[in-house]
């Protein structure tokens, strides 16, 4: 599941209760690359994170940034970049507090 998490008001922040959530299906198209390509990374990242031959939790949260590509003219904080090119970064992995009371809109059914 995909999780975009926008702070409401135009903020920069998400952080917090001020946000919409709205939730996106692994193979939805708007992020379905940057899924796949976490999930082609795994095997990379968790010896790099010494935890290789460690098991997945069973819940846990990949946190990523969108931002603008290094060379965007207008500049880093421009929300002009449309999401074709906009670039993600990882912020945090998370297990220890994953937020799972933001998913009850989508419990229980398709």
């Amino acid at each position: 599941m995909a999780v975009h998490k926008k702070p409401m008001g135009g903020g920069l922040s998400a952080v917090g209760g001020n946000s919409e959530y709205t939730y996106f299906k692994p193979s939805d198209a708007k992020y379905k690359n940057l899924i796949d390509k976490l999930y082609a990374d795994i095997p990379v990242l968790l010896p790099s994170l010494g935890l290789k031959g460690e098991p997945l939790p069973l819940l846990w949260t990949c946190d990523y940034i969108p931002k603008n590509p290094d060379d965007w003219e207008l500049g880093p904080y421009d929300r002009s970049c449309g999401d074709d090119k906009t670039e993600y970064t990882v912020g945090e992995f998370n297990c220890s507090c994953v937020g799972i009371s933001k998913f009850q809109a989508v419990c229980g059914g398709e």
